[in-house]
């Protein structure tokens, strides 16, 4: 008996969940529009606050730009590769990643998670400084206008490599996000 229960259960589950439609509707035009596939720009102005050993050298904060070019793919999911800056308190280093994003299904006001994970060079020794580096974010994205929209993310960066151990770092992200026309 529990198994049948169990297995009406899963059916009425799997039925409910089918049975939603495919096609939501937008509230307003630059909301249709935010949810087409296309090409996407982002630039963002990133700033970081050291945690745990902050006495080693590129541990103690850190703030720059960064921009990545990617494809959003569905309304949900975006993907590309980005550089930037990070200035730190004992130097500059320069990172090259891969960026995921994805949006949870809202209208204006819309809450994503992030994944960015690459390398970051220091250009004055590129042997003993390059880093690999992992960020994890949680955010939101206000959209705008028709192909603008302005983002903010919160997360915790860990870079490992270097001379020395492990850093970890609470960051912020400050954004603007655009799409170009369709044609």
């Amino acid at each position: 008996m529990k198994t049948l229960l169990s297995l009406l259960l899963l059916l009425v589950t799997i039925t409910g969940a089918f049975s939603q439609p495919d096609q939501r509707l937008a509230r307003s035009p630059k909301i249709n529009y935010d949810w087409r596939p296309g090409f996407v720009t982002t630039g963002e102005i990133t700033g970081a606050y050291g945690l745990g050993l902050v006495f080693d050298e590129f541990s103690k904060y850190y703030y720059g730009f960064t921009a990545t070019a990617g494809y959003q793919f569905s309304r949900n999911i975006k993907a590309g590769v980005g550089t930037g800056v990070h200035i730190h308190n004992e130097g500059t280093l320069f990172p090259l990643y891969i960026d995921f994003r994805m949006n949870l299904n809202s209208q204006e006001l819309v809450p994503y998670i992030s994944g960015a994970g690459g390398l970051m060079f220091d250009l004055d020794d590129l042997t003993n400084e390059t880093r690999v580096f992992i960020n994890p974010l949680i955010g939101l994205r206000y959209i705008a206008a028709n192909r603008t929209a302005v983002t903010f993310a919160t997360g915790v960066m860990v870079s490992t490599g270097g001379p020395s151990q492990r850093k970890s770092f609470l960051n912020f992200k400050l954004g603007i996000e655009i799409k170009p026309r369709n044609k």
